[in-house]
């Protein structure tokens, strides 16, 4: 694999596995306004922005989208959700190798910043990653490119092309591409058989 000055990595699904997690996340905060979601509905709405999932749905009610909203923003940090989230067995070689190498580490996820930092420090990952880029109501999500900016923001010296963005669903190398950086889809259990562009199995295979 090419090597970069810039590793920007996705956080469910790459860093860690969240999709236990979020199936309470998801099922609670869809309570709470009525509705129902399955495991199934969780393990394709956690590749979506929140908006849209919504959309998806026809939730066009603005009081419920934001009562949903506040839902999940809170119930992401409750304890008994928290520890249902894995760390990927791959993750800490990858890290250690890339900081071994003097690489600038960061996090550009659709998920909300306390919620990556709270997980990070609890893994006691914190310390490899200079950047953390959440959801921000400010922001356009992925696969708008506006995340990806926000990073290179904070790392400026940079050019794009020694960037890449490593994420574990389609709109990751999409957001990638519209950021102008390079994007790599890992795809842990080969969902994208057809998928034509630069593509990893492990994240370890990022160090070759």
């Amino acid at each position: 694999m090419k090597p970069y000055e810039a590793y920007l990595l996705d956080f469910d699904g790459t860093l860690f596995n969240t999709y236990q997690s979020l199936v309470g996340v998801y099922q609670y905060s869809f309570g709470k306004i009525g509705e129902v979601c399955t495991p199934e509905q969780t393990a394709f709405y956690m590749h979506m922005s929140l908006s849209e999932c919504c959309d998806y749905r026809g939730l066009s009610d603005p009081a419920k989208r934001a009562a949903l909203f506040a839902a999940i923003y809170a119930s992401l940090d409750f304890p008994r959700f928290l520890d249902e989230i894995r760390i990927f067995p791959d993750v800490k070689p990858l890290l250690e190798g890339l900081k071994a190498e003097n690489k600038i580490l960061a996090v550009v996820s659709g998920n909300t910043p306390k919620h990556i930092s709270l997980i990070l420090n609890k893994f006691g990952l914190a310390s490899y990653f200079s950047v953390i880029v959440g959801a921000d109501p400010n922001r356009r999500p992925k696969p708008f490119a506006d995340p990806i900016l926000a990073a290179l923001r904070e790392i400026p010296s940079l050019r794009k092309d020694q960037v890449v963005y490593i994420g574990d669903s389609l709109q990751d190398p999409e957001t990638a591409k519209n950021a102008g950086v390079a994007g790599v889809l890992i795809e842990r259990n080969h969902e994208y058989p057809d998928y034509p562009d630069p593509k990893i199995t492990t994240l370890t295979e990022l160090l070759e």
